[in-house]
């Protein structure tokens, strides 16, 4: 778990360096993607995502979302973690709407044919989920910002210590004076 929350951490550090990201977008980006992430969209979060920034960065007139962060967001639920996620979606969607009969998901395979066939137990999963992206703008959000003070940090430490470095440098100039004749 560490080591995918690391290399989450480092994308999202690299496309920052790629790009002037304004104040608010990595928080605004990953917690978009963490929506749809939580969202019962097998397969299309990815587009769901680059669909959204789209729009709204061209309505807006200005950059509010960073594809590349929202589909970061996005890998709370990837393939590992489907069947189980879905099976508690769709418990947690059953006890809402008491479902004729409970189903235990056993592949990626029975997941995608429940949602596809668009029956009761699609419907379950899609309200099982909506706590879960409730949740997840939030949590995502403070994540985003936890991460932009993170990588303000690291900026203004690099800046201080290039200050520093330049000013050893020039005090271990040596001093030449001009004698006038």
């Amino acid at each position: 778990m560490k080591a995918l929350l690391k290399r989450i951490v480092t994308k999202i550090m690299r496309q920052g360096r790629r790009m002037a990201l304004s104040k608010g977008v990595i928080a605004r980006s990953m917690a978009m993607g963490m929506v749809v992430g939580f969202s019962p969209t097998v397969g299309l979060q990815m587009v769901i995502c680059l669909i959204i920034v789209l729009i709204v960065n061209r309505l807006a007139g200005r950059y509010l979302f960073d594809m590349v962060i929202a589909v970061v967001g996005t890998l709370v639920v990837n393939p590992l973690t489907m069947v189980p996620t879905y099976t508690l979606y769709y418990l947690i969607g059953c006890r809402a709407l008491s479902c004729a009969a409970a189903v235990e998901f056993e592949s990626e395979h029975q997941v995608h044919q429940m949602l596809t066939t668009l029956g009761d137990g699609a419907v379950a999963i899609v309200v099982g989920s909506l706590p879960f992206m409730l949740v997840g703008w939030p949590l995502g959000y403070w994540l985003g910002v936890l991460i932009e003070r993170f990588l303000e940090r690291r900026v203004a430490r690099r800046q201080a210590r290039q200050v520093a470095m330049a000013r050893r440098r020039r005090e271990a100039r040596p001093q030449v004076v001009h004698e006038n004749g």
